[in-house]
């Protein structure tokens, strides 16, 4: 098989907005624009579990629109036996069925529908970091380990499970008996008023990607093939880096430092990840002592890539 080899295209980094901790930079690319695809909730794929014996690392895609679709790495499948973020990213061709990886976010639950809900939704950079694990139990356990830190810093969740922590810090709610701590209640009050400013962030023409600082660093980059791409998947990717600015110093990340570290990326070569069943697209993958990059190739274009800062906090495992 021939190998695949891409280049990071050239980024461009705009003034970024900082909410706390949280900081968003908006990148513009000149590389060629990928237009026909599907992708987010505009993606009709059906997902459920496996028929006859569900399996905790494995979910069943089907593509049931008329465009190719893509989805991407993180994107959270809620319900069915447990929830379940995808490992990697995978196109899928009109009709085409594809056995996916996946890692469970609900440690606490094996029971259930058989259909998985798509709501564009995704696992936080915290989550998403332990995915770049080769061995499937060793991700699996890390994941897991590292939704329990939600559970230490928010409150536990009932069945361990990210997807609680993403809506309970959205819409904080108080029990009858009104015995809930205030501290506790104060943060949750600040974490939806966060979510509530996060939703008026909005993608600018012809932006492409994203850049999120967290804790006063840079800590990861997503690049989408279309503009539209990045609208789909924007409110999710905030939403996301959200939770996991809450656990960190609500320090803002310098313009400086969000340029330095795409201008590391200018050119870098991104290889097949051999093994990888990305559907009708291949998967990619790159790292440096900077950087941890996956993303998907199809017809020589890069459809889409994300790019870890190895060096922040949050990748302390990869």
């Amino acid at each position: 098989m021939a190998m695949n080899l891409l280049m990071m295209p050239t980024l461009h980094v705009g003034q970024g907005t900082h909410l706390g901790g949280l900081s968003v930079f908006p990148v513009w690319t000149d590389a060629p624009v990928v237009s026909g695809l599907a992708t987010g909730r505009a993606a009709l794929v059906q997902v459920d579990e496996r028929e006859g014996s569900p399996v905790v690392g494995e979910l069943v895609l089907k593509n049931e629109g008329a465009k190719p679709a893509l989805l991407v790495a993180g994107e959270l499948f809620e319900g069915g036996w447990q929830h379940r973020a995808l490992n990697h990213d995978i196109l899928l061709v009109p009709g085409q069925q594809l056995v996916a990886s996946v890692s469970c976010v609900e440690h606490g639950r094996w029971h259930g529908a058989t259909a998985q809900v798509r709501r564009s939704r995704r696992a936080s950079m915290l989550v998403r970091s332990a995915q770049t694990i080769a061995d499937d139990d060793d991700r699996q356990n890390s994941v897991w380990n590292r939704v329990s830190r939600y559970d230490n810093a928010f409150g536990a969740s009932p069945t361990a499970s990210y997807v609680d922590h993403l809506n309970r810090r959205a819409e904080p709610e108080v029990s009858a008996d009104g015995l809930e701590d205030e501290v506790e209640l104060a943060e949750m009050a600040a974490a939806a008023e966060l979510t509530a400013r996060i939703k008026n962030i909005r993608a600018l023409p012809g932006q492409r990607g994203v850049l999120i600082g967290l804790g006063g660093q840079p800590a990861f980059l997503e690049l989408f093939a279309s503009p539209t791409g990045l609208r789909r998947h924007l409110p999710g990717l905030l939403e996301a880096a959200a939770i996991d600015a809450a656990l960190l110093d609500p320090e803002p990340t310098p313009g400086r430092r969000a340029r330095r570290f795409a201008g590391l990326l200018a050119d870098a070569p991104i290889g097949d990840e051999l093994g990888t069943d990305a559907g009708a697209g291949h998967a990619l993958a790159s790292r440096s002592k900077y950087h941890e990059i996956r993303g998907l190739g199809w017809n020589d274009q890069l459809l889409h890539a994300t790019v870890f800062n190895r060096r922040h906090h949050l990748m302390e495992v990869a």
